[in-house]
């Protein structure tokens, strides 16, 4: 079943073709990937500053490349539409880390690492967590394509907080809630123009603590609780790289 569903997007899958949560599929996968990124984060510390760089540079390239290949599957299978854009919130890594590496100016460099490491890898951990394509098979194209793309995203920011590039302050929580804002309206808007549901501004994905915020608050206090558990988010993930460095000041 999988190998003929390897290429298959959502709408040509037979019912029930998909993996289920924290099923064992999922549960090997995730296995996997922390074993990828372990090891990647160890060669990492290992290497010198040019090949550091090469490092940077391959995951910023492979990110949007992996997306234009996604487009063009889809493209090629006549399923391309309104809700595969790159505009999600995990989407946003595409355009975001190319100017990491590729900028030269540290204060743009700084900001921008900062914003990935307290925003955008939370963000990939959910994804990974609680993925919105469990309709696929674990070995389908797409399905694959989606857990290489967020382990990427969460591997992005922690290199860069290894090297240096940024070291996160709550102080510069404001930034982050710029970036949620100024962005959510954004996509809001173009949710509401074309019915889509980017960033999952107008309905929670199933089984995921988003639909029980949804529950919780209702339809016309979601977004305000969203942003508000977006907050937390990013307070939560300032203090635990504060826990962090404080270890391993005092080892």
């Amino acid at each position: 079943m999988y190998t003929n569903l390897f290429w298959n997007e959502e709408r040509d899958l037979p019912p029930d073709s998909g993996f289920s949560l924290f099923g064992p599929d999922h549960l090997v996968t995730l296995i996997l990937i922390l074993v990828f990124l372990i090891t990647i984060i160890v060669l990492f510390n290992k290497t010198g500053t040019q090949k550091r760089v090469i490092i940077f540079r391959i995951i910023a390239v492979v990110l949007p490349v992996l997306e234009m290949w996604k487009i063009i599957m889809l493209l090629s299978c006549n399923r391309m539409d309104k809700g595969h854009l790159p505009l999600h919130l995990c989407s946003m890594a595409i355009y975001i880390y190319p100017i990491i590496i590729f900028t030269n100016n540290e204060r743009v460099r700084e900001t921008l690492s900062e914003i990935s490491a307290i925003t955008l890898l939370p963000a990939a951990v959910s994804a990974l967590l609680f993925p919105d394509w469990t309709m696929y098979p674990i070995l389908n194209f797409y399905c694959i394509h989606a857990f290489i793309w967020h382990s990427l995203q969460v591997l992005f920011p922690i290199l860069c907080i290894i090297n240096g590039w940024c070291t996160p302050s709550v102080r510069n929580i404001w930034k982050n809630s710029i970036f949620l804002l100024v962005g959510g309206m954004i996509i809001w808007l173009f949710d509401l123009m074309l019915s889509c549901n980017y960033w999952f501004l107008r309905e929670p994905v199933q089984g995921t603590p988003l639909e029980w915020l949804y529950n919780g608050f209702g339809q016309y206090r979601y977004l305000p609780a969203l942003f508000v558990l977006a907050t937390l988010v990013n307070l939560i993930s300032y203090f635990m790289f504060y826990m962090i460095k404080k270890s391993l000041l005092f080892r």
